[in-house]
């Protein structure tokens, strides 16, 4: 009963700071020999800012298109391009149908980043190219081209999260004649045939945009099309047409909608660092911590990733003859004049075991191996230096510590799954920022 109730004693102090009166005895139903733990927060932490060369854009069932201009991050612009599914290949009375319009309608998914009260310009332009994918993905940087001419546009100001959330786009008459005469000559009856004619369509923001805003393709909304008319619309293409009744004095209306299709869609996200905190990075050129005042730097979309290291973990191998490794935290901060709405600081953050290569080797998951753990943003405090997150290294440190050769692993911290482009950076302090340092504490029991 003594040594059990000694043990849990120790334990309550694993919290304590590193000193030489940092062991504590632990009973000697480990072994004969003194057992004690240890918190070691004096290894150096490597980090990096380091930008993957390409990110996987499609699927995601998002349409993000804008420009977002800053000193820290330079100029970042993404367009997005997709394919379109009819949900007919026929019109209803094809021989006494007229084409009326056609409408393109976007509705927002309550997301915006950046300067919302500029007006936003938007143009939409055919595809030239097929979209295909490549191993049954597109990326950031797949490139497929698209007329010069734009058969429609947008000029608003954006209004997420209110009942203003949709743009709608009248597109030229010609197009959507052409389209609906393709339709009513039965030329096209399945997708293949169809992406002959209409290879897609591309979204492109106006260069002077200062703003990200994100479409959701399964999203819908209710839309005042006139005083008297609602529609519920996703996004969509929308072909407006009529037929008259037998008798010849009424006039019957119809629509036929062409859906993005979720697969065959991504965004063509870029990125300019010239003048900006990142200039020189590239995905061959990662840029020490100590090289950018002791920061590291994170954005979604164009693959920027934090990278940490930590060079000498094998070191603690030296300490005891047998030991345990309890628990492994590592902690960092947005630092300091980089914490307002235009970091946003996501939460979750997501991390990846990486190689020497920067490749993701593995996800960071549970003890049992059946869900990917994250690090949230701890924001109780009132004070903004306490902000943190957290991330278990635990198994990582204790992987490392077993190989028997040296796999030169690291860990590769992103602002969202690796699957995923949702926007959103953040920028960290190294163990040696003076407003926001690093920690690494490792809890470790010898014996």
């Amino acid at each position: 009963m003594y040594k059990q109730l000694l043990l849990c004693i120790s334990l309550l102090f694993l919290f304590s700071c590193e000193d030489e009166t940092n062991t504590y005895e632990v009973g000697s139903s480990w072994i004969d020999a003194q057992s004690k733990i240890v918190m070691i927060d004096t290894l150096t932490v490597k980090m990096s800012t380091i930008m993957m060369d390409s990110v996987v854009t499609s699927g995601k069932s998002v349409m993000m298109t804008g420009n977002i201009k800053d000193q820290t991050f330079g100029q970042v612009s993404s367009s997005s391009l997709f394919e379109l599914t009819p949900s007919s290949y026929t019109l209803t009375s094809p021989t006494t149908a007229v084409f009326d319009s056609i409408v393109m309608y976007l509705t927002n998914t309550d997301f915006y980043y950046g300067d919302t009260l500029k007006t936003f310009r938007l143009n939409v332009h055919p595809m030239s190219d097929r979209i295909k994918l490549n191993n049954g993905y597109l990326y950031n940087k797949s490139n497929f081209n698209y007329s010069a001419n734009s058969i429609g546009s947008a000029e608003f100001y954006p209004r997420p999260k209110t009942d203003s959330s949709y743009v709608k786009i009248r597109l030229d008459q010609s197009y959507g004649q052409t389209l609906f005469n393709t339709l009513k000559n039965n030329d096209v009856n399945n997708q293949e045939y169809f992406l002959n004619f209409y290879k897609g369509l591309a979204l492109i923001p106006s260069s002077d945009n200062n703003a990200m805003l994100r479409f959701g393709i399964n999203s819908s909304y209710q839309v005042q099309i006139n005083k008297s008319t609602k529609e519920k619309v996703s996004n969509t293409v929308r072909m407006y047409y009529h037929t008259t009744s037998q008798n010849g004095t009424e006039v019957v209306k119809y629509t036929l909608d062409l859906n993005p299709s979720t697969s065959n869609q991504y965004n063509k996200v870029q990125s300019n660092f010239t003048g900006s905190e990142l200039a020189g990075l590239t995905s061959t050129n990662p840029i020490s911590s100590a090289n950018l005042g002791n920061k590291t730097y994170l954005m979604a979309g164009i693959g920027v990733y934090t990278k940490v290291e930590i060079p000498y973990l094998k070191s603690l191998k030296n300490l005891y003859e047998n030991y345990k490794i309890i628990d492994a935290n590592f902690s960092v901060s947005p630092v300091a004049g980089y914490y307002s709405n235009s970091f946003y600081n996501p939460s979750p953050l997501y991390y990846y075991v990486g190689d020497k290569l920067n490749h993701i080797v593995s996800a960071y998951t549970s003890s049992d191996g059946s869900s990917e753990i994250t690090a949230d943003l701890s924001a109780d405090s009132e004070f903004q230096n306490e902000h943190v997150y957290n991330f278990s290294l635990t198994s990582f440190v204790n992987n490392i510590l077993s190989e028997s050769a040296n796999s030169n692993y690291n860990t590769l911290i992103y602002p969202s799954s690796y699957s995923d482009v949702l926007s959103g950076k953040a920028v960290f302090g190294d163990q040696k920022n003076k407003t926001n340092p690093a920690k690494l504490k490792v809890y470790i029991l010898g014996y």
